[in-house]
């Protein structure tokens, strides 16, 4: 069977858009099941898709992994909706923005739930994903 060069091209948009999809859901899962698991407070789960290297920016300031991790675990997460996904894939990384609505008290304190941006960055290694960078601008009081 012979195919004409509209069917090739035709393959390979199909093809492309496959790709975007699955990097789409692929970051939108990511996203989902590290939301899910810092409200269970699965420390575990979340501790082990944390990198080494790892980097997040929040409007107090700038924190590493083990800075980040003691914040989490501070945090006592409500009912979440997380919305509005857009990933993009670079390589092995998966950049992922979306808006997370959440309630949420941390030290004691209420935050206001309102949707607000956010923003992480993946990167896929031998022993799967690892979050590498993460930016919550939502003013902590």
């Amino acid at each position: 069977m012979k195919c004409g060069a509209t069917t090739l091209a035709f393959l390979a948009a199909l093809s492309a858009s496959f790709a975007l999809a699955d990097e789409a859901s692929e970051g939108e899962r990511l996203e989902r099941q590290m939301a899910t698991d810092i409200r269970a407070k699965n420390w575990k789960a979340v501790e082990s898709k944390i990198a080494e290297g790892f980097q997040s920016v929040h409007p107090d300031g700038v924190r590493n992994r083990t800075e980040e991790i003691a914040l989490l675990k501070k945090m006592n997460m409500g009912e979440f909706t997380l919305s509005n996904f857009k990933s993009t894939s670079i390589g092995d990384n998966i950049v992922v923005t979306f808006t997370m609505t959440v309630t949420e008290t941390i030290d004691g304190k209420r935050l206001p739930a309102k949707a607000d941006y956010r923003l992480s960055v993946w990167k896929k290694g031998v022993s799967g994903w690892q979050w590498i960078c993460h930016a919550n601008l939502t003013p902590i009081p």
